[in-house]
């Protein structure tokens, strides 16, 4: 049994950390289509779900589906992609909708990741990629103790 079965569903104030297969596939389909640079469809979707879920329960990734704990809404998908327990370290990914790309939201997103990772996982290095740049992640980096390492990317160590 993987050690990260267990880690579902992970809870903040505002928002619950669950498995891609709960979410609605059309909610991350289109989360998927706003991601790509090319078009998706809903049996690639399928197929990228099923990949990460495989993933998760192989110890290499840890990945899940936010929705907001009020409404039920699919905010995005947030985790540790890719996660080396070995090393204690990972990269932490968060992609949230449109609609959901606010401060309050991602800030609550990665600081959960950050203090699970940190704790629950014993990792000592976290790392975060930024496809463009961000000044709003950015600064929400900076403001968790991230420092940047190179171009668009922050590492946090412990």
């Amino acid at each position: 049994m993987s050690q990260f079965e267990k880690y579902h569903p992970i809870l903040t104030e505002h928002y619950a950390f669950d498995w891609l297969t709960k979410a609605r596939a059309i909610d991350v389909f289109h989360l998927y289509e706003e991601m790509a640079d090319q078009p998706i469809t809903m049996p690639a979707t399928a197929t990228k779900i099923n990949q990460t879920m495989r993933e998760i329960f192989r110890d290499q990734k840890l990945v899940w589906g936010v929705t907001d704990r009020i409404n039920g809404h699919f905010v995005g998908q947030a985790g540790f992609d890719p996660i080396d327990l070995a090393n204690k370290e990972a990269t932490i990914s968060v992609t949230v909708t449109p609609d959901n790309a606010q401060d309050h939201v991602l800030h609550e997103l990665y600081q959960r990741l950050v203090t699970f990772g940190l704790a629950e996982l014993k990792l000592t290095t976290l790392t975060v990629h930024l496809e463009q740049p961000d000044h709003q992640c950015e600064q929400i980096l900076t403001d968790l103790g991230f420092q940047l390492t190179t171009t668009r990317t922050y590492r946090y160590q412990k």
